[in-house]
C-alpha cells in the first residue's frame, strides 16, 4: 500500500510540475500580448500610438492576420489558466485588452457584428440610450441661450464663429489654456518635480486631430497641437486638460512610474488605442477637465485669461460655458444615430440630417467617416467619461490617481 501511495503521488506531483511548465506566466502573457498587438498593428496602424519597450519585441516581416488571431486566443486559454486573487487585476486589464485585440482581428479578417455587440467586445459594456425627454430638455435650454432666427444648428454653429480666432493667436492661447490646467491640477494631483510639457505647433489640414500626446519618459510628454485656419477658443481649452492636466500627460507619469517601472508590468509600456486602456484613459481625460475646471471655474479662465489673449469680448465668457456644458450632454443623441447607421437602419443622409438637428454636431461627414473605419471607438470619450464618473463620482479629482495606481484601470 505504501508503494502505491508513493506511486500516486509521484504521478501527481509530476502530473502539477507538467501542467505549471505548460502553463506561461503572467509576464510571459504579457509579453504574448504586446508582440501580437503590434504584429497586429502592421495590418492597421491605428491600433498602436506608442510603443517604449524593447526594440526586439518589434515584429519582423508581416504575418496574415489568421494566425495572429489564432495566438490572441491562446493567450486568452493561458490567461484563464490564472486564478490566483493576488494577480485579479492585471489579470482582468490583459484579458479585456486581448478580448477587444480578438475583434480587431476580426474585422480585419471581414468580420463584424451589430454595434452594441462590438462594443462590449471592446469595452466590456453596451451603451445605455438617454431617454428623448432629457435630451430635448438640452435642446430647449440651448434655445433659450443662442436665441435668434434659424434653425438650432445654424444658431449653434453661428455663436461658435465668435469664439474663433486668429491662427497667430493659437499658441500663446495654448500655452494659457496648458497653464491653467496644471494650476487646477497640481494642488490635488502633486505632480512630480521637473514635469514638464514640450509643445509642438503645426499647421496641417488633413489631419483628424487637433492635438496628440506622447510621453518622452523622465516625466516629459510632447503635445502636438494642430493649428488650423482658426481657432475655438473652448475647444483650446478642452485640449489643454484633456492632453495635458489632469489628462494624458498626467496619466502618462502615473502608468510609467506605478505599472511600469514600480511593478513591472511592461504591457505598460506599451499605448494602445484600443479595449479597457482606451476607454479609461479618454474618459478619464475628459471626465477629468470637468473636474479639474467645473463650470465656474471655466468662465472664470475664459474671462480672465483665454477671451482677453484672443481679443474678445470677456462678457462671453459665462455663455460660452453653459453652452458647452450642454451640448456635451447631447453627446449619447450622436451615439445612437451612429449606432443606426452601422447597423443599416438609418441612411446616411438621414444620419447626417439628424446629427446636425439631433446633436449639433458640426462636422457630421466626417464623424461618421470616423465611425465607419473604427465603429465602436466613438463610444472612447462619451462611455469612458461616464464609467468614470460612475466609479469616482463627478468631482474628486484626487479619485483619479486610484485608477492608475491603487486599482489600475479597475471601473464600473
Amino acid at each position: 500500500m505504501t508503494n502505491i501511495r508513493l506511486a500516486h503521488a509521484v504521478a501527481a506531483l509530476a502530473l502539477f510540475w507538467s501542467c505549471s511548465e505548460r502553463t506561461p506566466s503572467l509576464d510571459t502573457i504579457a509579453e504574448g500580448y504586446v508582440r501580437v498587438a503590434l504584429q497586429l498593428a502592421q495590418h492597421d496602424p491605428e491600433l498602436i500610438e506608442d510603443w517604449r519597450g524593447p526594440a526586439s519585441w518589434r515584429p519582423g516581416a508581416r504575418e496574415p492576420v489568421a494566425p495572429l488571431l489564432k495566438r490572441i486566443e491562446t493567450l486568452q486559454q493561458d490567461l484563464r489558466r490564472h486564478s490566483d486573487p493576488v494577480t485579479a487585476e492585471r489579470r482582468g486589464y490583459l484579458a479585456a485588452q486581448l478580448a477587444a485585440l480578438e475583434l480587431s482581428a476580426q474585422r480585419l479578417l471581414g468580420r463584424s457584428g451589430t454595434f452594441d455587440d462590438e462594443a462590449e467586445q471592446a469595452f466590456g459594456r453596451r451603451p445605455s440610450p438617454v431617454p428623448a425627454t432629457q435630451l430635448e430638455a438640452v435642446r430647449a435650454a440651448l434655445a433659450q441661450e443662442l436665441p435668434g432666427s434659424g434653425s438650432l444648428v445654424e444658431r449653434y454653429s453661428a455663436f461658435k464663429e465668435t469664439q474663433m480666432v486668429d491662427p497667430s493667436k493659437a499658441e500663446p492661447l495654448m500655452r494659457a489654456a496648458l497653464a491653467a490646467c496644471r494650476a487646477a491640477t497640481a494642488p490635488v494631483l502633486p505632480l512630480p518635480e521637473g514635469e514638464r510639457i514640450e509643445l509642438v505647433v503645426v499647421v496641417d489640414d488633413d489631419s483628424p486631430w487637433d492635438a496628440y500626446a506622447q510621453y518622452l519618459g523622465g516625466h516629459r510628454t510632447k503635445i502636438t497641437f494642430n493649428r488650423r485656419a482658426a481657432v475655438d477658443v473652448s475647444r483650446v481649452l478642452r485640449l489643454a486638460c484633456h492632453e495635458g492636466y489632469p489628462g494624458h500627460h498626467v496619466q502618462f507619469m502615473l502608468i510609467d512610474d506605478e505599472l511600469a517601472k514600480r511593478r513591472g508590468w511592461r504591457e505598460f509600456e506599451l499605448t494602445p488605442a484600443f479595449g479597457r486602456h482606451l476607454l479609461v484613459t479618454e474618459g478619464a481625460a475628459d471626465a477629468g477637465a470637468e473636474m479639474a475646471l467645473p463650470l465656474q471655474s471655466r468662465i472664470a479662465v475664459y474671462r480672465d485669461v483665454l477671451l482677453p489673449i484672443a481679443g474678445l469680448p470677456p462678457q462671453d465668457a459665462a455663455r460660452i460655458a453653459r453652452v458647452e456644458q450642454l451640448v456635451w450632454s447631447l453627446e449619447p443623441a450622436a451615439i445612437d444615430i451612429i449606432r443606426g447607421y452601422l447597423d443599416h437602419t438609418l441612411t446616411q443622409a438621414a444620419a447626417i440630417d439628424r446629427l446636425r438637428s439631433d446633436a449639433l454636431t458640426l462636422g457630421p461627414e466626417a464623424l461618421l467617416a470616423f465611425a465607419e473605419r473604427r465603429r465602436s471607438k466613438v463610444l472612447a470619450y462619451p462611455e469612458g467619461r461616464e464609467a468614470i464618473w460612475r466609479t469616482i463620482g463627478h468631482d474628486d479629482l484626487k479619485a483619479m490617481r486610484a485608477l492608475f495606481v491603487e486599482h489600475p484601470f479597475a471601473i464600473q
